[in-house]
């Protein structure tokens, strides 16, 4: 009768092995690493009075982030100036990330800097972002004068890149 008992716990510890079953388990997240603006176009009215003009949230900047530690970068066609022809008039931007101080590093735009082809204009992040994204004001400035500029169509192009570090 022992062997009997014997036997058949045996038998059902070895079936019951039998019968188990692992699974492994492996997700891939998608990276995500995404700069958009709200609007590709700014058009601007320039009175030719002299006075400045400044537009705190001209446009606004959203940035999507898988990764913990990236940098956006902002660049200039024109050197940061707007040009008809051979007539130019300077202007600059800023983006505003006071309300995320956590999550950025350094803004090389926290105040109005004219996009130069000297020195690349930064803004290191290093946190991810909610999957909505965070968003930020984009202010742009043209400071006072005192001749006037040659009336017409100014123009130029800011690229707006983000890598990861």
């Amino acid at each position: 009768m022992k062997k009997f008992f014997v036997f058949l716990i045996i038998g059902l510890v070895a079936g019951s092995a039998a019968w188990g079953a692992t699974i492994g388990i492996t997700v891939n997240a998608a990276t995500k690493l995404e700069a958009s603006v709200d609007q590709s176009t700014w058009t601007i009215a320039l009175d030719n009075s002299g006075t400045a003009i400044d537009l705190p949230t001209q446009g606004q900047l959203t940035v999507k982030a898988s990764k913990s530690a990236y940098t956006v970068t902002f660049t200039s066609a024109n050197s940061g100036t707007l040009n008809n022809g051979s007539n130019t008039i300077p202007y600059k931007v800023k983006v505003d990330t006071s309300a995320w101080t956590t999550g950025v590093a350094t803004n090389n735009l926290s105040s109005y800097t004219q996009l130069t082809a000297s020195a690349v204009k930064t803004i290191v992040f290093q946190s991810r972002t909610p999957t909505v994204g965070k968003t930020f004001a984009i202010g742009f400035n043209i400071e006072a004068y005192t001749d006037y500029y040659v009336d017409g169509a100014y123009t130029d192009t800011i690229t707006i890149a983000i890598a990861q570090n």
